[in-house]
């Protein structure tokens, strides 16, 4: 879903669709002061079938640009333990997705499944690499499952997987990874249930942002929220969340909390994400106020159009800024070159202005209630 190969070349894009995956989104274990370059995008899936565990070592975070496959590709079907099912304190469980084989590779014995990234620093216990089991041709679906173990202390926690074909490749799984996200209650307490924030909904400029779910434990909280655009061409969708310049922001107490995870939440449809974030239960139940702020939202570029949407650009633009002129070629290094300033207009104010119309972006910002 995320052809995240074109997310480093993007300002700032939502991802839309809780529970998990977008381009092998990319996740960078931000510290509770640092901004995030990309966020893992990822997309749970099931299995009945066993898998062959080759590696046992705990891979916290993911740090390196994947090569993402063209041929290879994924879809997700379905799930067990969906995103915070809640989960006893040392209970062992087997979270299993099925995903189906939407490319044009047959799958091999030598497909694994990687651990990618742990954002809270628990692994829950699972493979760091397990191979598939099975071969599963185009059309064909497989189930993957992972033994795991709920850690002893309560608390949210997401665990992300990449899946990688014989090359090293991410077969990105409807653009992103695959999750597990669980609740974690202690012992005679029971987790909190989505409060009363869900629904509120924000419009701007025909743009709408609605959170669907608010939950918190002692020691984060996590936004559910899908974004809906009217007349969105059907070749474009709202797809990843990025976090450059910034990410969408939780405010307690009009205080910004430090932003822990996030991704896309396909399983509540495209344009669902969510965004967890370092506050606990004390501070979000003595708060007088919490507010979730989006600033701006940006369309993905599925392969294949990033030429097409700058071929069209470029003549409004040089229509409209005289002298501004570029030429359309999308590589690693972003959509155009040659990029000539009209007098009077900075190369960054240049690339702000294109980047805007290419991607079609709305500039907020969205300010939701949530208490």
């Amino acid at each position: 879903m995320k052809q995240c190969i074109y997310k480093f070349v993007m300002v700032m894009v939502l991802v839309l669709t809780a529970c998990s995956p977008v381009t092998p989104t990319m996740f960078t274990s931000p510290t509770a002061t640092s901004t995030p370059v990309a966020m893992v995008t990822a997309i749970p899936v099931s299995t009945t079938d066993t898998l062959a565990v080759t590696s046992t070592s705990p891979v916290i975070s993911a740090t390196s640009q994947a090569v993402i496959s063209v041929q290879d590709k994924a879809s997700f079907v379905s799930e067990t333990f969906p995103d915070n099912s809640v989960i006893a304190p040392g209970q062992a469980f087997t979270k299993t997705w099925t995903i189906k084989n939407t490319g044009s590779l047959i799958w091999t014995t030598a497909y694994r499944m990687v651990l990618f990234a742990a954002p809270q620093g628990d692994t829950l216990g699972a493979p760091a690499e397990i191979n598939f089991t099975q071969s599963t041709p185009p059309g064909a679906t497989m189930s993957l499952s992972l033994p795991m173990v709920a850690p002893a202390t309560g608390g949210t926690y997401a665990v992300y997987w990449s899946i990688q074909n014989e090359q090293g490749e991410t077969v990105a799984v409807d653009g992103g990874n695959l999750w597990v996200k669980i609740q974690v209650c202690e012992s005679g307490q029971a987790c909190n249930d989505p409060v009363a924030a869900s629904g509120t909904t924000a419009t701007i400029k025909g743009a709408s942002v609605t959170v669907t779910h608010f939950t918190y434990d002692a020691d984060s909280a996590t936004v559910n929220y899908c974004i809906a655009v009217p007349n969105l061409p059907d070749w474009r969708y709202l797809r990843e969340y990025r976090s450059w310049p910034s990410t969408p922001k939780l405010l307690v107490d009009q205080k910004p909390v430090p932003f822990l995870a996030g991704g896309s939440d396909y399983p509540s449809g495209n344009g669902c994400a969510y965004m967890q974030y370092q506050v606990g239960a004390t501070e979000i139940e003595q708060a007088q106020q919490v507010t979730f702020v989006i600033d701006s939202l940006r369309m993905d570029l599925p392969p294949g159009e990033p030429d097409a949407a700058c071929l069209s650009a470029r003549p409004k633009l040089m229509t409209q800024y005289p002298g501004l002129d570029f030429q359309c070629h999308f590589s690693m290094a972003g959509f155009y070159t040659d990029l000539q300033v009209p007098s009077g207009m900075t190369r960054q104010q240049a690339d702000q202005i294109i980047m805007d119309t290419i991607q079609g972006a709305i500039y907020g910002p969205w300010t939701l209630t949530i208490k």
